[in-house]
């Protein structure tokens, strides 16, 4: 061959086009036709060497400049510059320097060589717009940096292609110019160095609207880091990831939120698409238009540069094979094999970093959307929810499940279908990078072996629509699951919401069976669910692996070709590209199923609700109106009008039922307004008859985000009678409430919602019943200091109460019945007078509370806080003080992200190996050691597949392979092999953590209904539910393949290093080397990792918590002017903390996983160079073998340690699961002797027949909450005969609630025996007592279902009982005018339409929380279920005191009527405040300070002229009880 040409002298003379040596080179030697594919690169060369690429460069920047110049906006708020925003001034003056080294060293290699002068204008230009950029303004810094870095960057690809590409081809070479080699070095130093220069931080221009809502904060690092630590290394968050190794994290350690993902401006771009799109998938498109485009681009650039790394396997292996006929230099090869995976690296890692930026973005704004949109629309009907539910399901009709309330399914989609929403994201890679890549290696394919690689793409197609319609199946599935779910969600949440009701009457059992019922069904469901993920799996693995073994058999039996080891090992590396992407759609599209069935969900949701009604501003006042609480109630109220008295005060009475609270919500346009027309004040503040209280203190209660104004504060705690109250709280007003106001009694609760009405300057005051909560003297104490004096005048009040004392002293009464206005009595201008009270309104020096917070206190011993210490029974705080220690108050902020950082700290360490105990939930051990063993034969299986390849390969060069049949067939039996144990291996997996997550659920349950109502003091429910739903989510369908991921990964490490290092044993330096690095790596990110997922889970349950509370209390909440938004704004504060930790959760994956690519891919240049020194002496089909597991070593390692790590922090969910599954319960069952074993003391002996009475003895009881706190009931001494109505009245604080509680066991005694029908009760287990005796509450708790399932929750008793309990129920008043929304549509069993003339019956639908039964009504049913339970004793604590005197009357006489039908055995204690209602009682128990005071008859007590005789001179009733005793 002639090289004259190439080694003339015109390498050293100017590069121009008609001068360079190649072109003459090609174009003359004929002998050249093995170098035509390498022309491209030398044409390229000449172009770059013209000039024009720099030209261009030059003049598009410069034009940009100008046009940002002239249109440059300064129409925005741009907030106050920061010291991030100053120059960096170190690497200012290098990058300064760099520059003009390029430059200078640019002009002498033009002046010398000539034909390079468009470089030199090219830097030129660079160094001296990077000297203007330090002049003028931030932006116009930011701006030209950009315009420096672009030209830089380019010019360097310009430079580089033009002066060292020639050089890969073997032919070329020419030595390279010093001066020209500098001017590159100098050139690329300038690009590291502005890459690696910290970015200048411009401060956010946000709209007007805007930026008075975010609040002004530093930049968070990823806005002011380097390039190359934004797209590449990652390198900002190494501080983090190193502190997090060495210690626990709190919130305050994570990087700070970057402006743009700042939650009101998402929720701006988001309602700003919703704008323009009717369905919420469009709506998505829209506000991710920016991050679904550049996540589309890298999935296309990473499919298509890691196809690198084949091509280089394939050129290598062909040098290693025959060296003598390359054409290019094998070191372009090796660098190619790095280029690629390292390329593949940064771009995967980047659209995976967008892609969980944009995951947090859309749970943000969708939770925000969501928040909005329930807090400005009327409460959906169950019909829509359960079209939600079904969400298109047309096949059939859908079995009937576990009513889901509306906070349940509302907190479902903000969860469950908002999470599932984000993770369908990753169709971006099934849209563009897996169809991109799949069709390059199928070109690749067709390139190696010709027609045989189309007969197998066409095998594969035809076999495509099997997996396809596997996936339409797991849609439905899916769909299907979502239901349940929601089911399920909604009835733990409901359950532990009214866990007090279930312990008063011992239905843990019954509960638990109802719960795990709904759980079997989902987990049939996702059992399913399990099977079609398995099939669809192992067919889109199998389906490319049969495809290659027909090329393979068509290659070498039709063809008659030899398989090469570069034709053989490159199409199995094409092979299994193409596998592992048909494998990562099939799996991913499970995720874009469950992401359309969600948003359908929301769609639903979205069209469906109905805009609250806002009645036009004006005085309070109500036309000709028809009122109904939504479009399919039966009750409504008709033809209403009335004119409130301004300024005044407005009392609403009548019969339970008849509409008073309708009214109500009628007047804050919580109803339809059919007809008529309602005005009212924009600004009213609302008390509901059921207190709804914030999660918060005492303080924040009352205020309520109301400017704090200490006079005014002060004096509505003195009016509301919260002094004396406050005196008792270590903390007073700092006290949290807890949730639902735990750790407030009914009057207090009541007094606080009050105070919050009293304490806003609303003009109008809604007051629902307030006073039925709290005993005559208090009541009458409230009327004085809140009705009497100044805090009320000039404001317009709505009174709904049953006291028949205060409506002769208001300015209008209105009465209501069954819908209408019965009478409307004015007397404007009244003077209201106070009731005559004594000056002690409650008993001091005692503690005592109502039944509700008396069980929260319950037994303390028997309740233990997570890490097994005792809790302090103190005031229901969360483990945080409402003050900080040097008395300042903690900023909300602080309070929200103290909780945060107390809920990861306590969850505690997950160990390193836990996954072992995760595996004894298998169901067995052989179970578990079945699926690893499965593990080891399927990755056996798996290298033995390749290394069978590489000796029949071999056997080509040895001249054995004469039976092609015998190979082929090996080869066969290997893969199919791989295949079967891979199914195998998956089954074993997802039946064992299918079997471990129903274990854990029913575990779970069981602990938590078996738990002391202390722990509930210290547990907010949202936390409960949070794991109940999002961790048990991840113990079904997260946790198990990262198991299986995790070990199998593990096994094919150890078989893939083996097989590289048996063959070149110098490898396993290179391996060792890398798997240490590995490890180190893994170590440092996983200490950080689970530590943020600790963080991560504990900042879910504020969002939880405050989606639920604000539901709750919606229309407390709407009724205020501007609340919602300072709603809207706390929940935004809630989320910032969340996307904080879900930002620095996710980007330290990236680091992880970024710096163990980049390790892998020096591993396998590493094996590549070493293969490459062997040439001649291993054989190509060997080294064929140990390149094919070198090169997924890369990929390998990376998933393990990533595998590994998640598999770390999945096991979180186990842990928190796993952790309030064992916690302590309230007492083990075998402390107990069994009913009618022997005992030696007879008080202990329980006959099986027990109790036989209702007698009931105190001797000498002492009674506690907590064992080191104060005595609350002392040396009492008490006898309740069988058949006897005892009534039990006194003060507030006196003790009459803590001795109803001390017959349930919901205090410690100290002190004495209590005997029930002769047997002490402390010697046998609780349940065995609740279940023996019945109470009703003062607050009626319904559960969702059917008056049966409330009645009889256990489906034990006789339908004949419950029907007659319901029978006598149904003359009370309240039922005459009961509202049934789903009376018209239940059916008996008889499939006939009950008669509506019935009222009320079995089959009679009950919302959640009763809420389609007015609260007298609920405390009907709630006595009917009394009835039920046919017990010996029954407790009432003032349970009639809400409702009017007819009912009241009606419930007495149906007690008295149960009472005499069954004997002198039955005794009934009462609680009271209304002394009309106990007037006729056998005995009264008058208590005080924790004593009993006096005992006797009514008509004694009157006689004796004492404690009791006070109190009905102060009830208001004083001449009707006198008459009454008189006469009788």
């Amino acid at each position: 061959m002639n090289y004259n040409i190439l080694t003339s002298s015109d390498w050293g003379l100017p590069l121009h086009p008609q001068s360079y040596p190649g072109h003459h080179h090609f174009r003359l030697n004929n002998n050249l036709s093995d170098h035509a594919d390498l022309q491209w690169i030398h044409s390229l060369a000449r172009f770059a060497q013209t000039g024009y690429l720099q030209l261009t460069i030059v003049v598009i920047s410069f034009l940009l400049l100008v046009r940002y110049l002239l249109q440059r906006s300064y129409s925005k708020i741009t907030l106050p510059e920061t010291s991030a925003s100053t120059i960096s001034v170190p690497f200012e003056l290098c990058a300064q320097l760099f520059r003009a080294a390029a430059s200078a060293l640019m002009i002498v290699a033009a002046v010398q060589l000539g034909g390079k002068w468009t470089n030199v204008v090219t830097l030129v230009y660079a160094l001296f717009l990077g000297l203007l950029r330090l002049f003028n303004d931030l932006e116009w810094r930011h701006i030209a940096l950009h315009h420096v870095n672009f030209v830089l960057v380019t010019a360097l690809l310009v430079v580089v292609v033009g002066e060292l590409l020639p050089y890969v081809d073997v032919t070329y070479d020419q030595p390279l110019n010093p001066i020209v080699a500098s001017s590159v070095a100098t050139l690329a130093a300038a690009v590291l160095v502005a890459a690696s220069t910290p970015r200048e931080w411009i401060p956010p221009s946000v709209d007007l609207d805007l930026s008075e809502k975010i609040p002004t904060r530093e930049p968070s690092p990823e806005e002011t880091c380097s390039w190359i630590g934004y797209y590449l290394t990652y390198e900002w968050l190494t501080p983090l990831l190193l502190k997090g190794c060495r210690k626990q994290m709190t919130i305050e350690e994570l990087p700070k939120l970057p402006w743009y993902d700042e939650p009101f401006i998402l929720l701006s771009r988001l309602l700003s698409a919703r704008a323009k799109s009717s369905r919420s998938l469009t709506t998505m498109i829209r506000f991710l238009r920016v991050e679904l485009t550049t996540m589309a681009w890298y999935s296309i650039i990473a499919y298509t540069v890691e196809l690198l790394t084949p091509l280089s396997m394939y050129k290598l292996l062909g040098y290693i094979g025959n060296p003598d006929s390359a054409r290019v230099r094998p070191w372009a090869w090796l660098i190619l094999l790095f280029i690629g995976p390292v390329t593949r690296s940064f771009t995967f890692q980047q659209y995976i970093f967008v892609g969980t930026r944009l995951f947090v973005r859309v749970k943000s704004a969708l939770t925000q959307e969501l928040y909005y949109r329930a807090m400005g629309s009327m409460e959906l009907d169950d019909e829509v929810f359960e079209e939600i539910a079904a969400s298109g399901n047309d096949k059939g009709k859908p079995k009937k499940l576990q009513a889901a309330t509306a906070a349940g399914r509302l907190a479902n989609l903000m969860s469950a279908d908002v999470d599932a929403v984000c993770y369908g994201k990753d169709v971006i890679m099934i849209l563009c990078g897996v169809p991109c890549g799949t069709v390059i290696v199928l070109i690749g394919l067709y390139q190696l072996m010709g027609w045989p690689a189309l007969v197998g793409t066409v095998a594969m197609l035809a076999l495509t629509p099997i997996p396809l319609l596997i996936s339409q199946r797991m849609m439905g599935l899916q769909r299907d699951m979502k239901q349940i779910q929601d089911s399920r969600i909604s009835a733990v949440s409901e359950y532990l919401t009214s866990i007090r009701a279930i312990k008063y009457f011992a239905w843990e059992d019954a509960i638990i069976e109802k719960i795990e019922a709904i759980r079997r069904g989902e987990q049939k469901k996702i059992w399913g669910l399990n099977i079609l993920y398995i099939c669809l799996g192992q067919l889109t693995e199998c389906i490319p692996t049969f495809a290659l073994l027909l090329m393979f058999g068509l290659h070498v039996l039709v063809r008659k070709e030899k398989l090469t080891a570069e034709i053989a090992f490159t199409s199995i590396s094409l092979v299994r590209t193409l596998r592992r992407n048909l494998s990562m759609a099939s799996q991913l599209s499970r995720t874009f199923t469950s992401a359309l069935v969600s948003l359908r969900r929301l769609d639903r949701y979205f069209d469906n609700i109905t805009p609250l009604l806002r009645h036009p501003n004006g005085p309070l006042q109500i036309k000709n109106a028809s009122l109904r609480r939504h479009k399919k109630a039966v009750f409504a109220l008709k033809d209403v009008s009335i004119d409130f008295v301004e300024g005044g005060l407005n009392v609403v009475t009548g019969a339970s039922g008849s509409g008073k609270s309708t009214l109500l919500m009628g007047i804050l346009g919580e109803t339809l307004l059919e007809s008529g027309s309602v005005t009212c004040p924009k600004d009213v503040a609302y008390a509901s008859q059921s207190p709804w209280l914030q999660n918060d203190t005492i303080r924040e209660n009352i205020i309520f985000n109301s400017p704090f104004e200490k006079v005014r504060y002060d004096r509505v705690i003195e009016a509301c009678g919260l002094a004396v109250d406050l005196n008792e709280f270590p903390e007073r007003d700092e006290t949290e409430v807890g949730e639902n106001g735990a750790s407030l009694s009914g009057g207090q609760k009541s007094r606080v919602a009050l105070a919050r009405a009293l304490y806003s300057k609303a003009p109008v005051i809604l007051l629902d019943d307030i006073f039925s909560a709290l005993d005559a003297k208090t009541s009458a104490a409230l009327w004085k200091e809140a009705f009497c004096g100044e805090l009320l005048r000039e404001r317009t009040v709505v009174l709904v109460t049953q006291l028949p004392w205060i409506a002769p002293q208001a300015d209008l009464t209105i009465v209501m019945e069954n819908g209408q206005v019965k009478e409307l009595q004015q007397n404007i201008g009244v003077t209201r007078h106070t009731v005559t009270i004594d000056e002690v309104i409650v008993d001091e020096g005692n503690v005592d509370t109502t039944v509700e917070v008396a069980a929260s206190h319950a037994a303390e011993t028997n309740g233990t806080s997570l890490n097994g210490t005792t809790l302090n029974g103190t005031n229901g705080t969360n483990g945080t003080n409402g003050a900080a220690e040097n008395g300042h108050k903690k900023t909300a902020e602080a309070k929200r992200q103290d909780e945060v950082t107390q809920e990861a700290l306590k969850t505690g360490q997950t160990a390193r190996l836990q996954f072992f105990s995760y595996m004894r939930f298998f169901g067995s051990p052989f179970h578990a050691l079945l699926a690893i063993i499965m593990s080891i034969l399927s990755n056996a299986s798996f290298v033995g597949t390749t290394l069978w390849l590489a000796v029949w390969v071999d056997a080509y060069d040895k001249e054995d392979a004469y039976n092609i049949g015998f190979y082929l067939g090996i080869y066969a039996a290997w893969t199919f092999g791989d295949t079967f144990f891979s199914g195998l291996t998956y089954v074993c997996y997802e039946r064992g953590g299918w079997y471990a997550a129903r274990t854990l659920h029913s575990n779970f349950i069981r602990a938590i209904m078996n738990v002391p109502l202390s722990w509930f003091k210290a547990t907010p429910v949202g936390r409960i539910v949070n794991r109940f739903s999002r961790d048990m989510t991840s113990l079904d369908n997260q946790l198990v393949p990262m198991l299986r991921m995790t070990i199998e990964n593990a096994v094919r490490l150890i078989f893939q290093s083996f097989a590289v290092s048996a063959v070149l044993p110098v490898f396993m330096f290179p391996v060792a080397a890398c798997c240490l690095a590995g490890i180190i790596t893994g170590e440092i990110y996983t200490r950080a990792a689970v530590s943020i997922k600790r963080l991560v889970s504990s900042a879910q349950s504020p969002v939880f918590a405050q989606f639920a509370d604000s539901l709750a209390g919606l229309s407390i909440i709407r009724a205020r002017a501007g609340m919602p938004g300072t709603f809207g704004s706390q929940l935004a504060d809630k989320l910032r903390v969340l996307e904080r930790c879900m930002e620095a959760q996710y980007n330290c994956n990236r680091w992880v996983a970024l710096r163990i690519d980049m390790m892998t891919a020096l591993v396998t240049v590493a094996a590549g160079a070493i293969a490459v020194s062997k040439t001649g002496v291993v054989a190509a089909g060997i080294v064929g073998f140990s390149l094919s597991n070198a090169t997924t070593l890369n990929l390998l390692i990376v998933v393990l340690v990533r595998v590994m790590n998640e598999l770390e922090v999945e096991l979180q969910s186990y842990h928190r699961v796993n952790e309030y599954a064992a916690v302590e319960p309230e007492e083990k069952p075998d402390a107990y002797k069994e009913p009618g074993a022997y005992s030696d003391d007879p008080y202990d002996a329980v006959p099986k027949n027990w109790p036989r009475s209702g007698e009931i003895e105190f001797r000498d009881v002492t009674i506690k909450y907590d064992l080191e706190g104060p005595e609350i009931l002392k040396n009492i001494n008490l006898k309740f005969r069988a058949g006897e109505r005892v009534a039990v009245v006194g003060r507030t604080g006196s003790g009459k609630s803590t001795l109803m509680l001390s017959l349930l066991r919901f205090t410690n005694i100290v002190s004495g025996q209590i005997f029930f029908d002769g047997v002490d009760i402390t010697s046998f287990p609780r349940k065995r007592l609740r279940e023996a005796l019945t109470i009703i509450p003062q607050e009626a708790v319904l559960f969702n279902g059917d008056v049966d399932s409330n009645l009889d929750p256990t489906s034990k008793v006789p339908k004949e009982i419950v029907e007659k309990a319901l029978e006598y129920c149904r003359g009370i008043a309240s039922f005459q005018f009961h509202r049934d929304e789903g009376h018209e549509n239940s059916e008996d069993s008889n499939g006939s339409t009950d008669a509506t003339d019935l009222g009320v019956t079995l089959a009679t639908i009950v919302k959640a929380k009763g809420e389609n039964f007015s609260h007298g009504q609920r405390q009907v049913l709630s006595l009917c279920r009394a009835l039920v339970r046919k017990s010996k004793l029954m407790l009432l604590d003032e349970a009639t005191a809400s409702m009017d005197y007819e009912t009241d009357q009606g419930i007495q006489e149906v007690l008295r009527k149960e009472l005499k039908e069954h004997g002198d055995d039955r005794t009934l204690v009462t609680i009271a405040h209304r002394l009309k209602t106990i007037i006729d009682y056998d005995r009264v128990v008058v208590m005080s300070a924790g004593s009993v005071l006096e005992v006797g008859t009514p008509k004694e007590l009157y006689e004796a002229k004492g404690q009791f005789y006070d109190m009905m001179r102060h009830s208001g009733e004083f001449e009707d009880l006198e008459k009454f005793l008189n006469g009788a």
